[in-house]
Order: structure tokens, then C-alpha cells, then sequence
């Protein structure tokens, strides 16, 4: 782990210490009325984070405690809340086979954004909601924001810091497909709260029912859906099989693609569909009229190549005898189409061409560019630049090749080692991402 990130875990804990510190010094009188819902909603949060969450990714995954922890805010804001959502915390993470550095960064920053969603909630105005039980739009607008922008910003910056990337556009790309989420959270934290304050244990019970039910929910679906992309590259690698060539073709090209989505501005969803997508493209190779073009060692005859050219129907026949993925069979048709007209299957030209396939036709010639082959050594980055330039406004669209080569994700691409399948998560895994409706976010 880097030293600055390092140096920057140190100051969370101190500030985690000073915010616990600022709460008391803001309210120090205790409650014990008032403390007991509190002590039962940050019980539940516990739960929660002690049941591991659920994976989102190999080395990340998320918690369903973030609306029980902000809902016993409400219920009491005061000091004493934020520090059982500390002890809850810490011990959830002493359960779990980690490093302390992690434990200690996870705690101290959601006793960071518990403090400031206390201090917010009341220098707005806010009181508990077991003395005034009316939904307070601003001061409860104010604790969730301020809890949820605390909790992904002090993810975002450690990520930057480690990966030395923009801090705003890490903590944006990381945060803004939840933002839709965010929104729904106010009325939920009040709900939340509202069901103790009016059914007392039986609200209890029927939140600890909810928030299992939310998680094992969750579980299941992800499970599902990667256990459904799995299958997917695991079609693909045997596709690839059959060429010793262009093993790892497809996954290399789905992180070129992806790469090549961000540098041109597309949001996270589109660059999602575009890896998909990516991931797809020469599937249709399966077919076995190309399983002796595929295996020949020499250059192609006329019509060798003519019956390759049809790859990209077949790939797009198979995308679309899967219902989920009918939205990306043009993209997968239509990857080897070339800007000018002249590509095929179907001699699309310019913005005719879906954007998602021209992404490919850049992502899969540059793999083809920068993998040995019998006849020439890989190219390097610049040689790669070189041919994209010559190409422009031709083969490839000449506003994405402007996009890609003027930033700075184009040498990303060079990078060795870093595909998509490496067993070394990096320390954006490690770090979780804040995706909706999950979290609070932490080393995982």
C-alpha cells in the first residue's frame, strides 16, 4: 500500500476521533429514553454489516446497514449514536479476515459520516423523532447527504491517491449511477425511524425481517448474474480455443473497449453495455464454417475471407437467442464496419454505424496491432497512434480516435499486466465501490 494512502488512513482515524470529539462537545447530555431506540436501530446496521453483505465484485462487496444506521440518527441525533455506529462497526469488521488498516479505515470513516449526518441533522433543526415525529424534509435531506457524501468521498479519495487518478472524476464515475438512489433514501431513513416510533419492538422485528430480507434479495441477484456472465466468458473462451492466436482476444478487447468508452465521456452504464458487448463480438466463430479457416496457418484465399466476413452475423445470431442482451446485437453486427463505407457486413458508414461497434473496431484492431504474430513483432503504443492517425476519418470515426489518443487513458491500454482477469485485484477492487442500494462503502 502506497505511503500517501497510508498517511491519508492515519488522518481518517484521527478525524473519525475529532468528529466523535466535535458531536460531544455539541450535545453531551445523554438521553436514555431516547438512547434505547437508537441502540436498537444501530443493532440492526450491525446485523447487517455482520452478515457480510453481499459480492459485488470478486473483492468487494456491499452491507445493507446504511438506512438503519442513518434512521438511528433520527431517532436520537447525539454523540452516543455515533459512537455505537462506531462499536457496531467495529466489531462487525473484527469478524472478518483482513488487515487492521482496513478495519481501522472502515470504522473511523463511518464514524466520520455518522458524526456529520448528526451534526448536519441538528444544526438544521432537526430533533428526535420519538419528540417530534413529523418528516423535517430539510434536516433530513441534509443528514443523508452529508452521510453518504462523506462515506464515497473518503473511499474516492484513497482511490485516487492510490491509483494518482482526478479525485472528482473517481469519486463521479464511482457514485453518480446511484444518485437516483440517494433520493429514495430520505423518505426510506424516515420510514425507517417512524416504524419504531409508532410500533416500538414489533417496528423492530419488522426491520431486522426487512433488512434480512433486503440482503439474502440482493445475494440472490447477484449471484445470478454472475453466474450468468461467467457462463458468457466461459462460451467465449471456448471460442477462442480453436485459435492459439487470439487466446484472451475477447477479454482483452472488452477492457480496450471500455477504456476507449471512458476516455470519450460515456457514462457507466454505456460503458458496461459497450464491454458487454465487446466481450461478444466474435462469438459467432463457434460455427463450425470457420473452424478450418481458423486453424489455417496461412494467409487467406478470397473466399476463405468472405466466409470470415460473416462472423459478425453469426455473433449477432447467437446474442440474440439470449432475451437480456437484445439491445446489443446491433453492436456486435456491426463491429467491422468502417467509417467510410467500406467495412462490412452491411457497409454501414459514419453515425450509422452504432457507437458502441465503432469502440470495438478500435478496441479489436488495436489488440490485433499489439499481438505477436508469426509474420511481425506487436507494435508499440506509438506505432499504435501512428496507424490510428492514418487510419482516421477511413477505418476508424475521427472524433473518438481525437478523444482517445488526446487522453490520458490512451497508454492505459499499453499497460502490462493489467487485463480485466488478473488474479491481483487492484486497489480499486479492494476499495468498494458506492453503488446503490448498498452501503456504507469500505476496504474489502
Amino acid at each position: 500500500m502506497k505511503k500517501s494512502v497510508l498517511i491519508y488512513v492515519y488522518a481518517i482515524v484521527a478525524t473519525a476521533v475529532a468528529s466523535l470529539v466535535c458531536a460531544y462537545s455539541y450535545a453531551p447530555k445523554v438521553d436514555g429514553n431516547l438512547l434505547v431506540g437508537a441502540f436498537l436501530l444501530t443493532l440492526i446496521g450491525f446485523v447487517g454489516a455482520w452478515l457480510g453483505g453481499y459480492r459485488i465484485k470478486q473483492s468487494s462487496g456491499g452491507e445493507v446497514s446504511f438506512i438503519p444506521y442513518l434512521s438511528a440518527v433520527v431517532l436520537y441525533p447525539s454523540w452516543t449514536t455515533v459512537a455505537l455506529v462506531g462499536i457496531g462497526s467495529a466489531v462487525a469488521e473484527a469478524t472478518r479476515k483482513k488487515s487492521g488498516i482496513k478495519r481501522a479505515f472502515n470504522v473511523a470513516q463511518l464514524v466520520i459520516a455518522a458524526a456529520a449526518a448528526t451534526l448536519a441533522y441538528s444544526a438544521a433543526g432537526g430533533k428526535s423523532l420519538q419528540i417530534e415525529k413529523g418528516l423535517l424534509i430539510w434536516p433530513h435531506t441534509l443528514a443523508v447527504v452529508s452521510f453518504l457524501f462523506v462515506n464515497t468521498f473518503s473511499v474516492a479519495t484513497a482511490i485516487a491517491l492510490a491509483e494518482e487518478k482526478p479525485l472528482f472524476r473517481t469519486w463521479y464515475e464511482g457514485n453518480v449511477a446511484g444518485l437516483a438512489y440517494d433520493a429514495v433514501a430520505i423518505p426510506f431513513v424516515y420510514g425507517c425511524a417512524r416504524a419504531y416510533v409508532d410500533w416500538g419492538g414489533w417496528g423492530f422485528i419488522v426491520l431486522m425481517i426487512a433488512v434480512l430480507g433486503i440482503r439474502f434479495t440482493y445475494q440472490s441477484t447477484h449471484q445470478l448474474r454472475t453466474t450468468n456472465f461467467e457462463l458468457l466468458e466461459l462460451f467465449v473462451q471456448t471460442v477462442e480455443f480453436r485459435d492459439p492466436y487470439t487466446s484472451g482476444h475477447s477479454k482483452r478487447v472488452k477492457r480496450y473497449s471500455r477504456i476507449i468508452a471512458r476516455a470519450i465521456g460515456l457514462s457507466q452504464k454505456q460503458i458496461d453495455r459497450v464491454g458487454t458487448a465487446a466481450l461478444l463480438h466474435d462469438v459467432g466463430k463457434i460455427h463450425e464454417v470457420f473452424a478450418p479457416i481458423l486453424s489455417k496457418p496461412g494467409r487467406l484465399t478470397p473466399e476463405e475471407r468472405a466466409i470470415m466476413e460473416l462472423h459478425p452475423v453469426k455473433s449477432a445470431e447467437l446474442v440474440a437467442k439470449i432475451s437480456e442482451l437484445q439491445d446489443l446485437i446491433p453492436d456486435v453486427r456491426h463491429h467491422h464496419e468502417n467509417w467510410d463505407g467500406t467495412g462490412y457486413p452491411d457497409r454501414l458508414a459514419g453515425r450509422d454505424i452504432p457507437l458502441a461497434s465503432r469502440i470495438i473496431m478500435f478496441a479489436d484492431t488495436i489488440d490485433a496491432m499489439t499481438t505477436d504474430r508469426p509474420y511481425r513483432k506487436a507494435m508499440t503504443a506509438i506505432e499504435v497512434r501512428d496507424e490510428l492517425i492514418k487510419c482516421s476519418g477511413s477505418q476508424f470515426d475521427p472524433n473518438i480516435c481525437e478523444a482517445l489518443l488526446n487522453s490520458s487513458e490512451y497508454f492505459e491500454i499499453f499497460q502490462p499486466g493489467a487485463t480485466e482477469s488478473s488474479g491481483r485485484p487492484t486497489f480499486t477492487q479492494i476499495l468498494e465501490r458506492a453503488r446503490r442500494p448498498r452501503t456504507p462503502v469500505g476496504i474489502h
